[in-house]
């Protein structure tokens, strides 16, 4: 049995998108000097390409047996919303201040559970939504640095924060009923395809002088193997336990580890405005956590996903009848 057909304890898979967060967050100050080398569609394309072969490479057998149309559908869905989200990200990010894009784009943790809320015509918990209106305001202290105003980039912003909630709400929406290490595969390339022929499109290619460096070589490594790599799969696996209201929150913690690391690293200075960001940020998290002992939700999505994942590991395909009942654990 593998670690992808096993279930285990929530606060786990809780702890593995704290884990990831904390990656990216490192990544995305690692990242920042590769992306300013080659621009940000072609780190896109590296980024996504990069990762795939990595897992390719680690999972093929494992691929191998499970890999099917369905499995194909759900990564090429996931990866299209991935590469949307991040795309945009760093596009918005050429157009406005990183502390805007930051805070602009990490807003994903409130645009998740009214995506979700029309996706499941489910409404949220008033506790989750004020815990994602609580965040965005801990990400606002974080993030921002100057006076807020709307432009391009700030839209574009805004628009990969919706991009990137409909990605947590679709892992959510899929996951559950397939393979989860292969989709992660198929949503690498799936991504890194789309991203090389915008760049080959749009840009010159980067030339070997720019890429042949310590410097970037460096940087890459990091951001294709633990910010892509490590990151997908720990972020699938989690939320085929998780719900994507939860994920998201959890997953917003990104940008609370970018300003930490920049703070450890980079000599940025911890102003009580950011101090008192990270505590609303935490509160948040822990007012997801209230009364939810027990929690129908958690379980049937507990059984759900442990349910999928036996069939993965027996190498079987759920049925039609499976399928609507697992959708409709979702639903509810």
């Amino acid at each position: 049995m593998d670690i992808a057909s096993r279930t285990y304890p929530l606060g786990v898979y809780r702890l593995v998108l704290v884990c990831a967060a904390a990656i990216w967050g490192l990544g995305f100050v690692i990242g920042k000097g590769a992306i300013a080398t080659v621009g940000a569609t072609w780190f896109t394309a590296i980024r996504f390409l990069g990762a795939g072969i990595v897992l390719l490479i680690i999972l093929f057998p494992h691929i191998k047996r499970h890999f099917n149309a369905r499995v194909l559908k759900a990564g090429s869905i996931i990866g299209l919303f991935s590469f949307l989200g991040f795309w945009t990200q760093f596009l918005g990010l050429g157009m406005t201040t990183p502390s805007k894009n930051a805070f602009l784009s990490a807003c994903y943790c409130l645009t998740v559970p009214f995506i979700w809320w029309v996706v499941a015509r489910r409404r949220p918990a008033t506790k989750t939504l004020i815990a994602a209106a609580v965040c965005t305001i801990g990400i606002a202290l974080v993030s921002l640095t100057d006076g807020f105003s709307i432009s391009l980039g700030d839209g574009v912003s805004v628009l990969s924060a919706f991009l990137y909630g409909a990605e947590i709400v679709v892992i959510g929406l899929v996951m559950r009923d397939n393979d989860v290490l292969t989709v992660t595969v198929i949503q690498q390339f799936t991504s890194g395809v789309l991203a090389l022929a915008l760049a080959a499109a749009t840009q010159p290619a980067p030339t070997a002088a720019q890429v042949a460096t310590p410097q970037f070589i460096g940087a890459m490594a990091y951001v294709c193997v633990l910010s892509a790599a490590f990151g997908a799969v720990a972020q699938n696996l989690a939320q085929a336990h998780v719900s994507p209201a939860e994920a998201g929150l959890l997953c917003s913690l990104e940008s609370v580890f970018c300003a930490l690391f920049s703070v450890a690293f980079f000599g940025e200075i911890l102003t009580p405005r950011m101090a008192l960001g990270f505590m609303l940020i935490f509160g948040s998290i822990a007012i997801t956590q209230l009364g939810d002992k027990g929690s129908s939700e958690h379980q049937e999505a507990a059984e759900s996903a442990s349910g999928a994942s036996a069939d993965a590991a027996n190498g079987s395909t759920p049925n039609s009848h499976q399928r609507k009942r697992n959708r409709g654990r979702i639903a509810r």
